[in-house]
């Protein structure tokens, strides 16, 4: 039951096409550099200002989270309503609010992955071809990626937890008001 609500939260994601993408592109970038510098930090310790960096990333990381569940509890009022009406629980909204977030998080993180797997082979093949560049044959390693994925599925679990009260404020008569208009 609750992979097939989070498979209607995708579907439902992927039907705001344009909010899909925005997020999608803010979670990529803000994945990117969380890595890029935890990499930093990684070979060399928490020394300069990279530590800091990171910190500011994963506190952005949670407003953005916030402001994309408050978006979509707000926007979609009346859809949740409706599902209230037919008899789906707060439970189930939540699963699929935590759906959508999720999904989109995860899309950041392979297109994360992507971009690094991508240039690591572009690097090669130039190296291969006896092409030079002054350039670092891995851009960021795999373990600085994953520690910044979970860091960051945690705070969109944690804004989900902080948006459930909004979506307990969602009641079922919204659904039913302007039916005639």
């Amino acid at each position: 039951m609750g992979l097939r609500i989070w498979r209607k939260g995708v579907l439902l994601t992927l039907r705001e096409k344009r909010t899909f993408i925005i997020f999608t592109l803010i979670y990529t970038l803000l994945i990117f550099l969380t890595s890029l510098f935890w990499n930093n930090t990684y070979e060399n310790g928490f020394t300069g200002s990279a530590g800091y960096l990171i910190l500011i990333f994963l506190i952005v990381s949670l407003a953005m989270s916030l402001l994309y569940a408050f978006i979509l509890v707000s926007r979609k009022r009346r859809d949740w309503a409706t599902l209230k009406c037919i008899g789906y629980t707060n439970k189930n909204i939540i699963s699929i609010i935590s759906g959508i977030i999720i999904f989109t998080t995860l899309m950041g993180l392979i297109i994360v992955i992507e971009v690094v797997f991508h240039y690591t082979a572009i690097l090669a093949y130039l190296a291969s071809a006896d092409i030079e560049f002054d350039l670092p044959s891995i851009l960021i390693e795999l373990v600085p990626i994953l520690v910044t994925s979970f860091l960051f599925i945690g705070v969109q679990l944690f804004s989900i937890i902080i948006i459930y009260s909004k979506v307990l404020k969602v009641r079922p008569l919204i659904a039913l008001k302007r039916v005639g208009e």
